[in-house]
């Protein structure tokens, strides 16, 4: 079973994941022309974050055979991976100017002479680096989850059950 503050975490991030996933799908919809592989990479790895953490994150708080503290782990630390990737990648290709600049815009290939798309390209990294940081402290949640209840998470412990006879230790 997963705490309270990761299941919070989990739906903030599920928000900043559908709108960054709405952002870049609407980039990606609109490009009139040349190829813009961030914004297509930027594209999985919200909809890959919305997939394994959020929905898979927040079945496993209902559900506790799903709380494996190493999946989720996992999950934790690719979603951080790639939306990071993801953010930085769309970052160092609209090179952050000005979306006023209209020679700035012409001369860009995710912008391709669009104000418009020059603010959702904006908008898209910082809602993917806002996202990367809340899956640090996720992955944080599921560290300590893990090293709490082991890789496969137990809530029982490796004591003699306690059925209020005594042991022969006690006796």
């Amino acid at each position: 079973m997963l705490a309270i503050g990761d299941v919070i975490l989990r739906a903030f991030n599920f928000v900043f994941l559908a709108i960054a996933l709405g952002l870049t799908g609407s980039l990606a919809a609109t490009t009139v022309y040349q190829h813009n592989p961030q914004i297509n990479f930027a594209v999985f790895a919200a909809a890959f974050g919305l997939l394994t953490s959020s929905i898979y994150g927040v079945l496993a708080f209902f559900i506790e055979a799903l709380a494996w503290p190493l999946i989720l782990f996992i999950f934790d630390f690719l979603n951080f991976v790639f939306t990071f990737a993801a953010a930085c990648a769309i970052a160092a290709g609209i090179r952050v100017h000005s979306c006023g600049n209209q020679d700035y815009l012409d001369s860009n290939k995710i912008n391709q002479g669009s104000s418009g798309r020059c603010r959702k390209a904006q908008a898209s990294t910082a809602f993917l680096f806002f996202s990367a940081f809340i899956f640090i402290a996720s992955g944080i949640f599921s560290a300590i989850g893990l090293f709490k209840g082991g890789l496969f998470g137990s809530k029982y412990s490796r004591s003699a059950p306690r059925t209020g006879v005594p042991t022969m230790s006690q006796v």
